[in-house]
């Protein structure tokens, strides 16, 4: 099964609309099943029951007819009475049987003709009535034992002998195939009206929960709907005046960005021409490697604070046509880079901010190295991009917080005036903007290897498993 299969329906599984969808099903099929267990012992013996009144009808009928006609006419009654799994013989008292019933069939049947009959059943037979009615009917004894010939003597002292095929007497399932379908059409109703309600209950926190991720990839988005329940309106509103404050706040630190850019530089450049006016060349010179340090210190965070602005749309990027592009500007300034692999389709992301990623990662290989070499690996899940120097590596101690805004590594690699320790920051924020990560990893022969992995879910959608 393909990867992203796998993930959505590990996804589905483990969702609050399919928990509450199984919680809600299986007490239903609980409900159900309790119910039938119930219902099947007490349905069982009211059919069985009924079952042995019908018959005791028929008996009934039987003798009436019989009865009715003169003793010369009742071969031909008899002729007539031979129907549905019914047999009815004249036969003499001493062919007749020697067990006697249950006074409450003698009753039955008594009460039905309107005059006491003698009935004659052989021991440990009965009629499978049910409710006591027959005679020898155990709780255990197997149903199919519910044939019985009965013997009944007419009012004129003739005896007449009632056999039930075995076709007519079965006893009846306690649940027919009408009533079990009927049970699974009903069941799968009602399953279809649980599964609908819990999607549309659980649906709105489905959209809050996409509306916060869209959100953490573009600040402008449309604001949640505030519909549905007072719970869930209440909470859109709070995500909108969330998303409004954020909103605000990062219009507010733009302007401020802008301000600083403009209001720092003109007091450092005044310094600068002052600066020319002393006469102490040292000292001159000392307070132009300051003043220059504090350029450098100044252009670094507004960088970096430029690099965390996420108001650039997102757009099909052709990794292949950017990757040469970055080799020929190095060419022109005297430097190689190698490039192996290649994308296979053009990768949705934010042009400056990848190419000031990739940048960086380029200008520290050629810091600390000699040359550079970039590493592309694509897939239908992600897009990774390597790049490799020759250099002096990093301290496996300081790997996990180089990538911290301001830390400077104490190793070979980190030299005096060589920043302020965001260049790599940058590359790690811009790598979260993009749902991805940044990969560093010593070389075994010698250097460091820095990997931007993205995957290639679109930006809004949320991040899914890296195969980088």
């Amino acid at each position: 099964m393909p990867v992203a299969t796998q993930l959505g329906w590990r996804n589905l599984a483990s969702s609050l609309y399919a928990r509450m969808a199984l919680i809600l099903l299986a007490g239903l099929l609980v409900a159900q099943g309790v119910s039938i267990w119930l219902q099947w012992g007490e349905r069982a013996a009211v059919v069985t029951q009924a079952r042995g009144l019908h018959m005791m009808d028929r008996i009934a009928e039987a003798v009436r007819l019989l009865e009715a006609n003169a003793p010369a006419q009742r071969q031909t009654t008899l002729a007539a009475l031979q129907y549905d799994g019914l047999r009815v013989a004249l036969i003499t008292e001493q062919q007749a049987q020697a067990g006697t019933p249950r006074e409450n069939l003698r009753d039955t049947l008594s009460e039905r003709l309107g005059s006491p009959r003698e009935i004659r059943v052989l021991s440990g037979a009965g009629l499978g009535m049910g409710m006591g009615m027959g005679s020898g009917m155990g709780a255990g004894q197997p149903r199919g034992n519910l044939r019985r010939t009965v013997d009944v003597r007419l009012a004129d002292g003739q005896w007449i002998r009632v056999t039930t095929a075995a076709e007519s007497d079965a006893t009846a399932p306690a649940l027919s195939n009408t009533l079990i379908i009927q049970l699974l059409v009903s069941l799968a109703l009602v399953a279809a009206v649980v599964i609908f309600a819990v999607r549309q209950a659980t649906l709105p926190l489905q959209q809050l929960a996409q509306a916060a991720n869209t959100l953490g990839h573009d600040l402008d988005a449309q604001p949640l709907p505030e519909r549905g329940s007072t719970e869930t309106r209440h909470a859109a509103q709070a995500f909108n005046r969330m998303q409004t404050r954020i909103q605000r706040l990062v219009r507010e630190r733009a302007r401020a960005l802008a301000a600083v850019s403009h209001d720092l530089r003109t007091p450092l450049t005044r310094l600068r021409l002052r600066t020319e006016l002393i006469d102490d060349e040292a000292l001159r010179e000392q307070m132009a490697a300051d003043l220059e340090a504090m350029a450098a210190m100044i252009d670094a965070t507004l960088d970096y604070l430029r690099g965390l602005q996420t108001h650039e749309a997102v757009r099909a990027i052709d990794i292949n046509a950017l990757l040469e592009s970055m080799a020929d500007d190095a060419r022109v300034l005297g430097r190689h880079i190698q490039i192996e692999g290649l994308a296979h389709q053009p990768f949705n992301a934010r042009l400056s901010g990848l190419r000031r990623a990739l940048q960086n990662l380029i200008d520290n290989a050629f810091k600390y190295a000699q040359g550079a070499r970039i590493c592309v690996q694509d897939s239908t899940a992600s897009l990774s991009i390597t790049v490799e120097d020759d250099g002096p590596g990093i301290a496996p101690a300081d790997l996990p917080r180089v990538t911290e805004p301001y830390f400077r590594a104490d190793s070979a690699r980190s030299q005096p005036g060589d920043g302020v320790g965001l260049g790599l920051s940058i590359v790690r924020d811009i790598a979260l903007l993009h749902d991805g990560e940044l990969i560093l990893n010593n070389r075994a022969q010698g250097g460091l290897a820095a990997t931007l992995c993205l995957p290639r879910q679109s930006a809004v959608a949320p991040p899914g498993v890296k195969d980088c």
